[in-house]
Parts: C-alpha cells; structure tokens; sequence
C-alpha cells in the first residue's frame, strides 16, 4: 500500500478549511480520502516523507508551511510575494523556493536544524512578452540543479533564469531564451545528465528541447502538444515528468484535456508518440512514489478528478482507477 497526500483549492466549500488530504493507493484501486489539518489551498506540496510536508498557498502574500500529519502546521514563512504557484527543496534540504507568479519573484526560506522557516531574500525579475498575459514577470516555477543552482521558469519574461544560491542571497546569473509567447510554465531535467532539459510553453502548448554546449544552453528543438489545434476554449500546456531512463516524457494540456507521450531521441529531440484524453483540466500529472514509469497519476482539476493510467513500454493504458476530489493541483 502506498500514501499519497492531495493538495487543492478546497477551502471555498464548506466545512473544508484546509486543501489537504490523504489517500492510500494499491492495484486494486484508492481507499478512503482522509482530510487533514494544514493550509489553505495548498497549490503545490513537496513530500520529504510520510511524517513531513512543505506546502505554499496562494495568498497576498503566499506562504511557506511545514505539515505534519495528524498535527497540521508546524511551521511557517512568509512567501514574499503575491500568488504562490510552486516550491523547491534544496538537494541539502536547507533552503525552500518559493515562485510567487503574481508578483514574479522568487523566495529564499531557509529551514532551521529546528525545522522552523524563516524568509531570508527575494529577488525580483524584469520583462515582458507579447502575449496578453505577458504584462510583467510570472514566475511559474524553480528547479534546483544542485544545492547551489537553480533554473526558474518565468511565463511572463519567455525565458529560464539561472539563479545562484549562496550565503542565504538569491542572485540572478543569466537567462536561456524561449520563443516569443511561449510561456515557459514548467521544466523537467533528463535523468541522470546536467545537459539536457525540456520546458513547457504553456501559451502556445509546445515543449522546447533545450541542451547545453559551450555556448551556454540553447533552444534545439520544439513539438506541439496540439498538433491538431487548440481545443474550444482556453488551451494551455501545464505538466510534465520524464520516465525514469529518459526515453518518454509526458505532457499535459488543458483544454484539449489530454496527456501527449513523447518519446525522447539521444539528443533529447521529441516525437509525439501518443495522446489520451483525461478528464477536464489536467493541470497537475506525476509518478506515484515506488512507481515511477509504471503508473501516473493525471489530476484534473475543473474535473474534479485524480486518475490512474499504466505504462506499458512508455505508452499509457487505462486503469480504470479514478478518485473524486475537487479541484486537485497536486497528488503523490
């Protein structure tokens, strides 16, 4: 039996006061949904382990919340800025970044030996793009590529800022350019290689392979996440996992609500292999923790939905296992 912990916009339905909760899961399907003290509207969680939560909420201004289960919140750090959409853990686990896409900066909180978090420096980017949504800097969300570096995505600037992390400062080292109007949201590192990323232009539902040489990291390749148009409404891309050995990564897109299978090429170029239509909204897809690149869990949040599928030589079949929970944004 494996636990999965749910973060969510569920505090608008009473008597919910808090977007978080739990679940066990086995092959045979999802048990009972246990709802738990902790955050409002937790929009991203980062799991240390069974005993341990850090969430962020999407307040003026976020916050940074450490979660026990069965005990709620026993920590907390102001976010710095307005509109917390995503957090970091540190490879060392001392620092936590906050990506606060309204007021598009990032935070710096540190963790105590103690576990308490205390915001330490914020830093602020500049730009614009042509999109409609592009009027200022949105940062969407920070990857660490080890203790000490880290890469942002800003949906609002088309670029991936590098930023450096040292003596409790965040310092703003470089950019890798996007296209125009893409709308990096998300990135996702190739397992195993510090050459190699994809990102998910999420106002033009693309993907861009970008790969490092000794020119700095470039732009080498771009697929649609749908080829056959956008779908009735808004349609924008969302998530994105690798499998674990690199060969497929997987794309969510809203609107056309599906999930593309790309698989992935030496040089890291992309080919669209597969898409499934999920429920409506699929804003939020990753592994089950112990089941990476045999299940994904697909969270539909205009559904109302977190389903199952199964990985068979990187494509995804149906399991038939679906759970009810409003408004999901992050599962595992």
């Amino acid at each position: 039996m494996t636990t999965l912990y749910l973060g969510g916009y569920t505090t608008d339905q009473p008597p919910a006061t808090s977007g978080l909760a739990r679940v066990s899961w086995t092959h045979d399907g999802f048990g009972e949904v246990e709802r738990l003290e902790g955050p409002g509207d937790p929009s991203w969680l980062v799991r240390v382990s069974d005993a341990e939560l850090y969430a962020v909420g999407e307040g003026d201004p976020g916050k940074v919340t450490r979660v026990r289960p069965g005990e709620g919140v026993v920590a907390e750090a102001s976010a710095g800025g307005q509109g917390t959409a995503h957090l970091a853990l540190s490879p060392d686990r001392r620092w936590l970044v906050a990506s606060n896409y309204v007021a598009g900066s990032v935070a710096l909180v540190a963790v105590g030996a103690d576990g308490s978090l205390e915001l330490v420096d914020e830093l602020g980017f500049e730009g614009r793009g042509p999109h409609e949504r592009q009027d200022a800097p949105h940062a969407h969300q920070a990857v660490f590529l080890d203790d000490e570096r880290l890469l942002v995505c800003d949906l609002g600037t088309d670029e991936v800022h590098e930023v450096s992390v040292g003596d409790g400062r965040l310092r703003h080292t470089g950019d890798i350019d996007l296209p125009r109007g893409s709308g990096p949201r998300h990135l996702a590192l190739a397992p195993g290689r510090d050459d190699l990323l994809w990102v998910v232009g999420e106002l033009d539902q693309t993907v861009h392979t970008v790969r490092r040489g000794d020119g700095g990291w470039t732009v080498a390749g771009t697929v649609s996440t749908a080829p056959e148009g956008p779908g009735p409404g808004e349609t924008t891309a969302a998530g994105i996992v690798v499998s674990p050995d690199g060969s497929h990564v997987y794309v969510s897109t809203r609107g056309t609500d599906t999930v593309s299978v790309l698989a992935g090429g030496e040089d890291g170029t992309l080919t669209l292999r597969q898409q499934v239509v999920t429920g409506h909204w699929p804003r939020f897809i990753g592994w089950i923790p112990g089941e990476e690149g045999r299940h994904l869990l697909v969270a539909a949040e205009k559904e109302g939905s977190v389903d199952v599928w199964a990985v068979d030589e990187g494509l995804l079949e149906e399991t038939g296992h679906s759970l009810a929970w409003s408004a999901p944004t992050w599962v595992g």
